[in-house]
């Protein structure tokens, strides 16, 4: 929303450093987005937010400003409306309105020019000049939040009529285009058909020009709901639409027809007016609703002792009208505050306005604050382990879909959540195994099928007193092969063995002890994992419940670890990385097409010739052309290094021969130059 610095000033009187205004309207919530300057005013775009809709206006901004300049908003002139008549309004609809308000000026002169400062201040606001009237109501709007429209009262047919619209009724619109109405769109009307859509848009058939005489200003609250499904029905979001769909204050309407007499009679000579109001008792659900609360709320919410003075003095100059009755305070929600529900509602209003800026620092607690969570360092312990094994980590959501753990828990120890944000995370996970199965499903359906995942999360149990139990475990998955395709190692697909060995490779004396009592995994294959007389965790294969469940065919195997429990091998031994340089050798070889390329690789490796660390297959070439059909060459890539020292050629050249003679001797291998 774009307003002008000069007229908001003109609300809190005389303000000298513009700048620090600017800066305290960010920190009061209003967001400045840019300040432009403009001759001698500056324009300042402000980014508000939907729940604000009383800052939608000079006034608003002028008013949530008050409590930092400890300055009352100087409230613009409104001129007195005539005694109330019952013509102009044949009836009102009041789920449509609940406050409906006309001014009916009859002999008027509408082809004047907008003044000057009205037109300047609606073109830096960025509002289109379009007739003395119309631009009067904008102005007034800008100025104080009520939209309003007017009609040309000789083009009208009979009195205003606020109603649903009629099955295929049909309005051509002031943006050129025409809208087939249906039921549940409301519009204002006359006896020839509607003449708006209420709160959006007006109709052309009504619209006011230059030759206008006769006027009939509409200005009312509108349901704020059905404005906002018209607006979206015919994606018409207009400067009315705009505000009505967040909120207008209901106690605005007369106000503000009061405020375009005053602004018109300055231009031109109103002679007569006529007015006209039908109110629905309550105009709205928040008038007339009290708040009370403890003082002690404030520090207890906030951390920070704030004056009972201050507090009472912002609340005022809010509006809230604050009172002590019994040691408790007493606050009136006010009429343009549709977002105020709640104690902690006033609190954070009076936090914005003393300044998030000028709470003091509350230093953290102390690093030996004694918890039952896991510490950061066995985490990290346990996700390196896993990392060097293969596994990748991942993170699943604690919340699962409704009945998705019937496998895993009765319903009197299943926790559901109260208010959950959607049906696929109503309940807390009670196991590790149904996101990692989700996870792995994920990945299979996607061609990647060789899966060693794991996670550290907690799960929640309900006890047969109804508290809740929170419980740190390492859980993971493995399926698939044991190593991607290579020349060097033959595939074989993953069993139980595999999960076995991994684990016993991370932790220190771990054994299994066959087991059936896990429901959610298959009797013939489950264990119990202990570690000296504790039981430390679970694996096995899914059920084949779970199986069907996740649409899975591929074998999986799980294990689940209750990290609290389990104890870490703390010594740890190692060997320093040589600091030497390595030395690379090719080896090509033509063997027969009975050997298999990982015996000799095995072969080499025990016989541990000096200084060689690691050998690998690099290639292997058939060709019955040159090697007939019982030969194969094979090229081997062979590393040498010292701990101590530089090797030279000659210490390689020696190791290479001794390696050249073990495989002629062994495999009857030709050596190929």
């Amino acid at each position: 929303m774009k307003i002008s610095l000069n007229w908001l000033k003109e609300f809190l009187g005389n303000i000298k450093n513009n700048d620090q205004l600017i800066a305290r309207l960010t920190s009061m919530g209003l967001e400045v987005d840019s300040v432009t300057k403009s001759k001698k005013d500056s324009v300042i775009d402000i980014d508000m937010t939907p729940n604000r809709a009383d800052c939608l206006s000079v006034m608003g901004i002028a008013r949530d400003l008050s409590p930092i300049y400890k300055k009352k908003v100087s409230m613009p002139k409104v001129a007195k409306l005539s005694t109330k008549t019952k013509s102009y309004i044949k009836g009102v609809n009041k789920k449509i309105s609940t406050v409906y308000s006309i001014l009916v000026i009859e002999d008027f002169d509408n082809s004047l020019a907008t003044p000057k400062n009205i037109s300047d201040r609606l073109e830096l606001c960025g509002i289109s000049q379009i007739n003395f009237i119309v631009d009067v109501l904008n102005y007034v709007m800008l100025e104080i939040g009520q939209p309003m429209h007017v009609f040309d009262k000789d083009k009208l047919n009979g009195d205003l009529d606020v109603r649903f619209a009629k099955k295929g009724e049909k309005i051509n619109t002031l943006d050129g285009n025409e809208y087939i109405l249906s039921t549940d769109i409301p519009v204002i009307s006359d006896n020839n058909g509607p003449q708006a859509i209420a709160g959006v848009i007006g109709s052309n058939n009504s619209s006011v020009g230059g030759d206008t005489r006769s006027i009939v200003i509409e200005s009312a609250f509108f349901n704020q709901n059905l404005i906002r499904k018209s607006a979206k029905k015919y994606r018409l979001q207009t400067e009315s639409s705009y505000r009505f769909e967040r909120g207008v204050d209901p106690n605005l309407s007369d106000l503000a027809l009061g405020r375009v007499i005053d602004v018109v009679s300055q231009y031109s000579k109103i002679k007569k007016h006529t007015y006209n109001s039908v109110v629905t008792k309550p105009a709205s659900p928040h008038l007339n609703k009290y708040i009370k609360m403890d003082m002690s709320d404030f520090e207890r919410i906030l951390g920070e002792k704030i004056p009972n003075k201050f507090i009472i003095d912002t609340l005022s100059y809010l509006g809230f009208n604050p009172v002590m009755v019994k040691n408790k305070l007493k606050v009136s929600v006010p009429s343009h505050r549709f977002d105020i529900s709640i104690p902690e509602d006033i609190i954070e209003e009076v936090a914005r306005v003393y300044g998030y800026n000028n709470f003091s620092e509350i230093p953290l607690p102390p690093t030996n604050l004694s918890t039952n969570n896991i510490s950061r360092n066995n985490t990290n312990i346990f996700l390196d382990l896993l990392s060097s094994r293969g596994y990748l980590e991942v993170i699943t959501f604690s919340f699962l879909p409704k009945d998705s753990q019937e496998l895993f828990l009765s319903n009197k120890s299943k926790i559901d959540v109260l208010n959950p944000i959607s049906e696929d995370k109503s309940e807390m996970r009670v196991s590790m195994m149904n996101g990692l199965l989700k996870t792995a499903k994920y990945n299979i359906s996607r061609q990647n099928s060789d899966i060693k995942i794991f996670e550290i999360g907690k799960t929640y149990k309900k006890q047969k007193d109804k508290s809740i139990s929170e419980e740190n475990i390492l859980a993971g998955i493995i399926s698939g092969a044991n190593y991607s395709h290579n020349l060097k190692q033959l595939q074989k697909i993953i069993d139980f063995h595999d999960l076995k060995g991994d684990l016993m490779s991370i932790f220190p004396n771990l054994f299994f002890k066959e087991s059936k009592n896990t429901s959610y995994l298959s009797n013939s294959c489950q264990a119990v994992i202990a570690q000296g007389k504790k039981t430390v965790g679970l694996c096995g294969e899914p059920s084949l419940s779970l199986y069907k469940q996740f649409g899975i065919k591929n074998k999986i195997f799980y294990f689940e670890i209750y990290i609290d429990l389990v104890k870490l091998n703390q010594k740890v031994t190692y060997k320093p990385i040589s600091v030497y340089p390595k030395i690379f050798r090719d080896l090509t070889l033509l063997v027969n097409n009975n050997i298999s390329c990982d015996d000799i690789i095995n072969s080499i490796q025990r016989k541990s010739f000096n200084y060689m660390i690691n050998i690998r297959i690099s290639d292997i070439f058939y060709s019955k052309k040159d090697f007939g059909n019982d030969k194969k060459s094979m090229t081997i890539e062979l590393v040498f290094q010292d701990n101590s020292r530089t090797l030279q050629d000659d210490d390689v050249n020696g190791q290479m021969s001794k390696i050249i003679g073990f495989l002629e001797k062994e495999f009857n291998a030709v050596i190929r130059n």
